[in-house]
């Protein structure tokens, strides 16, 4: 199989993915992420969903291994059986340690004025919010749910939990897109090696975009929400749709301003932000030096970041977008196809599936706290 064919396959299983994995979650009709609260009675009247979204993931990861690795098996089980354990026990200490970052990314945000939200439970709703987002994928929606919920259980007014956990997320994306841009920008001028210039192209068009996008949101006017209603004052069409659309920039423009004050009075949380990214790239780094050669850093950085792009995909934890991304920009820039299937999903299994054995014990113990909190509010007549 040449690696031309097998970037066009896999890109095309990556859009099957997120056919299949849109009408999933479609069927449907009042699928949602659940409350925290209520998430056993959730889980019990979405089973189908779920049990739809775990048959789809076995069968893309099926396909995958056995699709590329269809004419030459013994390949993959050299590399499997020749892996340095070393190093895949390094890339678990490297993802504790991007972790690390996001706790002390989310505390730095969320301590002042929030006294209950200390270090222990900072930890317990980030790992709560794995198991999460690993449930109900789309861009980390169920652990943006989850967190929401925690910062209100904490005392947090609705109006700031929503512009902080906004202001949260534009921090931690910034990161992502921004070394996105850098990259690509680097091997599209040819200071880094290894990428086809029209694929540099296009992690700069999205890195590149997407910051563009944030900065002009800030252009958008303060009032805009509110010419919106006057304009929803009418009828028609036309006036519930602007309502709803002017939201989205408003919200925007909020959450990137705000974003930018915090970081301007706590420089820190760009140093945070990075160490999340860069503890896992180190991961999918020591996955590679475990099986095989590593490529080049700057090749692996880039499909880092452009493969993610597929964790957008509605199926839990971005299984088959993610991997089949990540895989095809290897392949695509030389790397050999059966050394980038495995370090590649290896690196999915310490990265996304390991942390939600601790995750669960988070989101229990999260959920004694949550109670805690709500015991200590009635007793000293603070609503609920």
């Amino acid at each position: 199989m040449s690696a031309d064919v097998a970037v066009l396959l896999l890109a095309l299983l990556v859009g099957v993915t997120g056919v299949v994995g849109a009408l999933a979650v479609r069927s449907e009709h009042d699928w949602h992420v659940p409350s925290p609260t209520s998430l056993r009675e959730s889980l019990h009247r979405h089973r189908r969903a779920i049990l739809q979204h775990l048959a789809l993931t076995l069968v893309l990861v099926a396909i995958l291994v056995a699709f590329t690795h269809f004419e030459n098996p013994e390949e993959l089980w050299r590399r499997i059986e020749e892996a340095n354990g070393w190093w895949l026990l390094a890339g678990v200490g490297f993802e504790v340690l991007s972790f690390v970052g996001y706790i002390a990314l989310f505390r730095g945000l969320f301590v002042l004025g929030l006294p209950k939200m200390g270090w222990r439970a900072s930890a317990e709703v980030t790992l709560a919010g794995v198991v999460a987002t690993r449930l109900f994928a789309t861009a980390g929606a169920g652990g943006i749910a989850l967190t929401g919920w925690a910062l209100h259980a904490a005392g947090m007014a609705a109006r700031e939990t929503a512009r902080g956990v906004a202001s949260f997320l534009v921090i931690l994306y910034a990161s992502y897109f921004a070394t996105l841009a850098v990259v690509s920008l680097l091997l599209l001028t040819g200071i880094l090696s290894g990428a086809h210039a029209a694929l540099a192209a296009l992690g700069l068009l999205v890195g590149g975009g997407v910051i563009a996008l944030a900065l002009t949101a800030l252009l958008v006017p303060g009032d805009l929400e509110a010419r919106a209603k006057r304009v929803a004052a009418g009828q028609g069409r036309f006036a519930k749709l602007a309502t709803r659309v002017s939201t989205v920039p408003a919200v925007l423009s909020e959450a990137v301003a705000l974003a930018i004050e915090r970081t301007r009075a706590n420089v820190a949380l760009l140093g945070w932000s990075l160490l999340w990214w860069i503890g896992d790239v180190a991961v999918l780094v020591v996955t590679f030096a475990a099986f095989g050669d590593v490529p080049a850093i700057g090749v692996i950085v880039f499909a880092y970041f452009l493969g993610h792009v597929g964790n957008a995909l509605p199926i839990p934890g971005g299984v088959g977008g993610t991997e089949g991304g990540m895989i095809g920009v290897f392949v695509a820039c030389g790397v050999d196809l059966s050394l980038a299937v495995v370090a590649t999903l290896t690196y999915q299994v310490i990265s996304v599936w390991l942390p939600v054995l601790p995750g669960v014990a988070g989101f229990a113990s999260l959920r004694r706290r949550v109670r805690g909190w709500k015991a200590e509010d009635a007793a000293v007549g603070v609503p609920g």
